[in-house]
């Protein structure tokens, strides 16, 4: 006996799909379809079969909720075209990849890399796991963009992953934010902007918190970019300030990374590149504010005019700047 809901559009990209079966090669098939071609089997312990999946391809990330009623085994080979975490939030699962192997529960994670036979040869029954996928390509672009060179080899994950230490709870919180996407699907599938900066979240997040064999090119500082190359990307920000610039945008318009423009700004600005945006959008209400009256202009409209889309936050960062509320400026300026 098997049953699939499949939702709307059969579960493409950003919507969820849920999977039950009590049929080990219908599981098999499907989960071959969404994540990797394996071999999936009882252990000799295990009668009865039961699975329940729920999963959400975001882009280059597939996130699934997944347990099974029957403790299993199963072989992915290797994954090739993906790095893969599992994060258990109930039982134990005993896997293998390559020439690492960790007992994942609760309080650890394990880590795939997509070279080395994969092997998950005790999924306890009863445990429940979020699996997440993570393309090749878009990780191995992330690692080429900020260390600034070719990659001599693929990234090499450590498999254990500590959810005790802070920089593993901060990556755990953003996956549990696309996690709640599987059963309320809101802005980070409906909205490409929101779904992009939570991919770089969760990515960026991997890279810095779990070790692996890139780890000091990242942590190394790049040489910092020529004074006329930030100013490119300062006259960009004051041609258009209303634009909601990235600066990962920025670096790619200008020609370098991230990280280099980041520093070059620390350097040569004294501030990061988005606090310098800010500081232009607000210069430019304040401009407005002190040009317009009442009741033709509002605070409002201006504030969205340049892109401040939080008003409390704007109001805040305006009598930080200039000493007064935004509303003053404008009664000024009427008398």
């Amino acid at each position: 006996m098997c049953a699939s809901d499949r939702g709307a559009d059969g579960g493409t990209s950003g919507t969820p799909k849920a999977f039950h079966t009590n049929d080990l090669m219908f599981a098999r098939e499907e989960l071959s379809r969404v994540y990797y071609p394996l071999r999936l089997d009882r252990t000799h312990r295990s009668r009865d079969f039961e699975f329940t999946m729920r999963t959400l391809t975001v882009g280059p990330l597939t996130i699934g909720r997944m347990s099974y009623g029957a403790e299993i085994v199963k072989d992915c080979g290797d994954l090739q075209s993906a790095y893969h975490v599992n994060v258990p939030l109930t039982g134990a699962v005993a896997s293998t990849c390559g020439d690492q192997r960790v007992v994942a529960t609760p309080r650890t994670a394990a880590v795939f890399n997509p070279v080395g036979h994969t092997v998950l040869d005790r999924w306890e029954a009863g445990s429940e796991q979020l699996c997440l996928k993570i393309d090749r390509t878009f990780l191995e672009d992330e690692v080429v963009r900020r260390v600034e060179r070719p990659l001599r080899a693929p990234v090499r994950f450590r498999m254990a992953m500590d959810l005790t230490q802070p920089s593993t709870r901060a990556w755990l919180h953003a996956v549990e934010v696309l996690a709640t996407e599987l059963d309320a699907p809101g802005a980070f599938t409906s909205d490409g902007l929101l779904a992009a900066e939570l991919r770089r979240l969760i990515v960026g997040g991997l890279l810095w918190g779990q070790p692996h064999s890139y780890q000091d090119a990242l942590s190394e500082l790049g040489a910092s970019p020529q004074p006329r190359t930030v100013k490119r990307a300062v006259d960009l920000m004051h041609a258009s300030p209303e634009v909601p610039w990235t600066v990962a945008e920025l670096a790619e318009l200008v020609g370098i990374s991230v990280r280099s423009l980041e520093e070059g700004f620390r350097r040569h600005v004294g501030m990061p590149p988005m606090t310098y945006l800010r500081d232009c959008r607000l210069e430019q209400v304040r401009a407005d504010l002190r040009a317009g009256s009442r009741p033709a202009v509002s605070v409002t409209e201006v504030a969205f005019r340049w892109g401040f889309g939080h008003l409390g936050r704007f109001a805040q960062a305006y009598r930080a700047k200039f000493g007064e509320n935004p509303s003053d400026t404008l009664r000024f300026e009427e008398l």
